[in-house]
């Protein structure tokens, strides 16, 4: 039986000024999250986890940062 969390990583956010596109990418794929979508703003790459529809339709209307390090973020979507 797969346990029931009440919260899931929505996104991973890396800085633009500490870590390049490729690197980012590398990172994803070697800590096993997934590269469905990614968007690009002046100062960051964030590779979404799960879309905001599937998260709200699950309940996971509440959201903190992670800060791993100086490069990554960790967006997590919870429930209360």
């Amino acid at each position: 039986m797969k346990p029931n969390y009440n919260y899931k990583i929505a996104s991973v956010v890396f800085e633009k000024d500490k870590i390049g596109l490729n690197e980012a990418f590398d990172w994803i794929v070697n800590n096993n999250y997934k590269v469905k979508r990614s968007v690009e703003n002046d100062t960051q790459y964030i590779f979404n986890q799960f879309s905001n529809k599937y998260l709200k339709c699950k309940g996971y209307n509440n959201c903190i940062t992670k800060q791993l390090n100086e490069q990554v973020n960790l967006i997590i979507a919870f429930k209360i």
